[in-house]
């Protein structure tokens, strides 16, 4: 007798697979430092995001898919939305963030609470735990910054924006490292 199929299970195995090689924590973090630094210059923060957003999909290319195969997200419905939700929000938060020139003084905290919900409500319903990790950190820096310095307002998220976006970048590149080491290239294949 065959064992049934657990559809869900495959779903959010495929949408795991996006995030085992760091390269979305990578861009996301990036995409922030590029953000936080050019906020004076909004068409050289868009253009800049499109370049990562390039990259990335190149990256994926060249070092994921001859590693591991391609996998196609399935058709998105409800639940399944995942990625695209966690995309979707930091692009609204980072776009709403380059936007600030004199924000409140409980924008940091705030801003803090948003990502980190952005990044821990997928990581839980995915199951990865360095998501959850990585939204504690940003907790954390929003805390530290709030609590510890005199920087408040828009000058405290241009901060916030490059330290989490720096936090997000490493622990990704960290990540990709510790791919890279446990997916040789397949022999046979071009990159």
């Amino acid at each position: 007798m065959a064992l049934p199929v657990d559809v869900e299970d495959i779903t959010l195995r495929v949408q795991r697979y996006w995030m085992e090689d760091g390269l979305v924590e990578i861009t996301i973090g990036l995409m922030f430092v590029l953000m936080a630094g050019g906020t004076l210059t909004m068409g050289l923060s868009i253009f800049g995001a499109i370049g990562l957003f390039w990259g990335f999909k190149k990256l994926k290319e060249r070092i994921t898919f001859p590693r591991c195969g391609y996998v196609v997200l399935p058709q998105q419905t409800g639940k399944h939305q995942t990625a695209l939700w966690m995309f979707a929000m930091f692009a609204v938060a980072g776009v709403t963030f380059s936007l600030l020139t004199n924000a409140p003084r409980m924008a940091v905290p705030a801003s803090a609470v948003i990502l980190a919900l952005a990044l821990i409500g997928p990581g839980l319903q995915v199951k990865v735990p360095r998501m959850v990790w990585e939204g504690i950190l940003i907790l954390l820096a929003g805390a530290f910054l709030y609590w510890f310095t005199d920087w408040k307002g828009s000058r405290g998220l241009m901060a916030f924006m490059a330290i989490v976006g720096a936090l997000i970048a490493i622990i990704g590149s960290l990540q990709l490292r510790s791919f890279l080491k446990a997916n040789p290239k397949r022999q046979g294949t071009p990159a």
